[in-house]
């Protein structure tokens, strides 16, 4: 049977940047080739799953009706369903950022020598939900509803003209656009004469009309059901109903997943080897990394952390080892390069620093608050800085995120051994979303944006272009650090037109990524691919495709 399978990728538009879904990234869309299941107590010839509602899970807490594919904080967006019902332009994979994208809405694109320029051919024969064809007149409206209203285009990408010529769009910018090609191949395609007289920032679009395998049948607070979409161009699709349902916590979900409620959800589930995987032979597990980084985002503004003394101490007392076993069983690996480049992001790494790697000790973290002028080391509750002012540290991150919330905790637990008096909170998730957005936080874990190149998680952790003063929304860096050679770096290297100059500029931004510590990085970011066979089997058949809900 054919079921929707999840590619991660970045790119896309983001209302809000932190929220708890696949690295604040867009997904796309692939449709592949599942098997149904007997069942072992069916009788007669007729498959007893063939009718099975695929259902999938997230850990987000109680959605209002809002299938808006705009904006980051909708229910489409969190629980995941806008993927089944828009589609992009290309595919491309963010698990492996070096495998070609695929055709999709788009089947040829192609970009000038200096990136200002893209061309798509799009799909003929592809209707949307309502029946009426797409066009490249779509495709250009849906581009210039970026250009023309700022909250949905939060790379800030520079466009110019946007022009058609039959079933070809022209998309011009004014300046070069290499680190932002995925969001022009991840952008969701609306249907202009559907969207032309609404506000994207504020439409609640409860009836979507989309170009993607599925319709939305009905939405309610118990869960959102989806049937197949009998224009799709991709073909007939021989699972005929989905559904989408949300839970409050990590816990609630990985229950509903183990009683069989659940056949996909995005979720960490803790020690996964024995809740998960060894409650059923059909369960399975699947936790590819993305080119990207959880990091402690410390407030480089004010506070304890704004001594890079203390965040090079605190960096140094982690043990990411321990993250990883005792936060993720082992599920996501410990950053090791101190570039803060996971393993899929090695061959970035600029030669000072091949083979460099952090090294964890207590003692030298202790030593370089000593060497700096503090007393107190060591001695509970005691630490204070050179000014003699009392070292306390806030970290933060909301409540039923387990897996960070556990990690938070023992990072906390390791400042505490420097002296410093730690408290760990765990808001609700608006409360804490507008804590780190004002800079009203010590630190908070979280991961950054991912990418073919490690651009995003260097424009996340310090691009001064988005410093924004305490008490202000920032929409990147966080944390308000400020260098300008490491903004004037990444503004060199998205405009560079050559793989040397790239090269040069990234060792710039590494070397101060090192030198001046930002941001802690502590763990790869895993793609959490819990799934089930149970009703459907084949999931395995592309592993990049494996089926995983954002």
């Amino acid at each position: 049977m054919e079921i929707i399978k999840i590619l991660f990728s970045s790119g896309g538009n983001k209302m809000k940047l932190w929220k708890k879904v696949a690295l604040g990234s867009a997904s796309i869309l692939a449709i592949t080739t599942l098997a149904a299941c007997g069942s072992s107590k069916a009788s007669g010839s007729k498959s007893s799953t063939s009718a099975h509602v695929l259902t999938f899970g997230k850990p987000d807490g109680p959605q209002t009706n809002n299938s808006n594919p705009f904006i980051g904080t909708s229910a489409a967006s969190n629980q995941g369903y806008r993927y089944a019902i828009y589609e992009t332009l290309v595919q491309y994979n963010d698990v492996d950022p070096s495998q070609k994208p695929k055709a999709w809405l788009a089947t040829k694109w192609e970009w000038n020598t200096d990136y200002t320029q893209v061309k798509f051919t799009i799909r003929n024969g592809v209707k949307w939900s309502d029946g009426t064809p797409l066009t490249a007149e779509d495709v250009a409206f849906t581009f210039n509803l970026i250009k023309n209203t700022p909250a949905l285009n939060t790379s800030s990408i520079p466009f110019g003209d946007i022009t058609t010529s039959g079933n070809t769009v022209t998309i011009n910018f004014t300046s070069n656009q290499f680190v932002h090609q995925t969001a022009m191949y991840g952008q969701f395609i609306v249907p202009e004469h559907i969207w032309k007289n609404q506000d994207p920032t504020k439409w609640t679009n409860q009836k979507p009309v989309g170009t993607g395998p599925y319709v939305l049948k009905t939405w309610s607070t118990q869960g959102v059901t989806l049937t197949a979409n009998p224009n799709y161009w991709g073909g007939k699709l021989k699972v005929p109903t989905i559904r989408y349902v949300e839970y409050n916590d990590n816990t609630s979900l990985t229950s509903a997943m183990t009683s069989g409620q659940v056949d996909d959800g995005f979720v960490y589930i803790a020690n996964y080897k024995t809740a998960w995987l060894a409650k059923n032979k059909a369960n399975q597990a699947w936790y590819p990394s993305t080119l990207g980084n959880t990091t402690l985002f410390t407030n480089d503004a004010k506070g304890a952390f704004s001594d890079i003394n203390f965040r090079k101490a605190v960096s140094t007392i982690i043990v990411r080892k321990q993250l990883s076993q005792q936060g993720t069983t082992g599920a996501s690996n410990p950053i090791t390069s101190l570039t803060g480049l996971p393993e899929s992001g090695k061959t970035f790494i600029s030669t000072d620093y091949e083979g460099k790697t952090f090294k964890s000790s207590a003692s030298d973290a202790k030593a370089i608050l000593t060497k700096a002028g503090y007393t107190g080391v060591g001695t509970k509750n005691s630490l204070k800085d050179s000014k003699g002012n009392a070292v306390s540290v806030m970290l933060t991150d909301p409540s039923g995120w387990s897996d960070y919330d556990a990690e938070l905790q023992l990072i906390g637990s390791e400042i505490q051994e420097l002296g410093a008096t730690v408290t760990v909170q765990n808001p609700s998730f608006d409360t804490w979303s507008d804590q780190v957005n004002k800079g009203n936080f010590d630190g908070a874990l979280h991961w950054t944006d991912s990418g073919f190149t490690p651009y995003n998680i260097y424009l996340d952790s310090m691009d001064q272009s988005f410093y924004k003063p305490l008490g202000q929304v920032a929409n990147y860096n966080f944390g308000r650090f400020q260098s300008p050679e490491a903004t004037a770096a990444l503004k060199d290297y998205a405009a560079a037109t050559s793989d040397a100059q790239r090269t040069k500029d990234l060792a710039t931004i590494e070397k101060v990524y090192v030198d001046q510590v930002p941001v802690i990085p502590v763990l790869e970011v895993p793609v959490w691919g819990n799934y089930t066979s149970r009703y459907y089997t084949g999931w395995q058949l592309n592993r990049i495709l494996i089926p995983i809900l954002i």
